[in-house]
């Protein structure tokens, strides 16, 4: 427990980290396109893939940091009706149910990424390999596996925070 707690504490740490250098790299890259394309009439081949890049990322890691912080959009009407063990165990099968979820797409994604095609393909005008970003999915998926399993283990141990 005390080993998933803190793994889930470090990843979120990370994933703050994380955040804040894409959002850098975003705002810099699509200023500089800007400022390229009408003051100095020569577009920049790089910037939108770099901000188109950085923004899948943020995006998946940002659902990741959600799900630890309990953030992510949900109808509690139904769950606000119910109070002591009774909200526990719906609280409790959400989660699990959210912790499936993430060890399929995880699952599924590094599945997709083995296969042979995916090494040799390489985006347009930066000739990345395409590797990069297509491991935003894997990368959050597995962070979200981590912060549902800390979510379930603090939801049966009784505390308050995973409420």
């Amino acid at each position: 427990m005390k080993f998933i707690h803190s793994l889930s504490e470090i990843l979120h740490s990370i994933e703050k980290i994380l955040a804040i250098i894409l959002c850098i790299l975003m705002l810099i890259s699509l200023s500089l396109g800007v400022f390229y394309r009408y003051f100095l009439s020569s577009p920049l081949n790089w910037s939108d893939e770099t901000a188109i890049f950085s923004l899948a990322w943020l995006t998946f890691i940002g659902g990741s940091m959600s799900i630890k912080r309990q953030n992510s959009a949900a109808v509690t009407l139904f769950m606000d009706k119910m109070n002591g063990k009774t909200k526990k165990v719906l609280i409790g099968i959400s989660l699990l149910t959210v912790l499936l979820f993430a060890l399929y797409i995880f699952y599924l994604s590094v599945m997709w990424l083995s296969s042979s095609n995916i090494m040799i393909q390489r985006s347009n005008s930066m000739q990345l390999p395409m590797i990069i970003p297509y491991l935003s999915v894997p990368v959050s998926f597995f962070f979200i596996s981590i912060h549902s399993l800390d979510l379930i283990l603090k939801n049966f141990q009784g505390k308050k925070e995973a409420l």
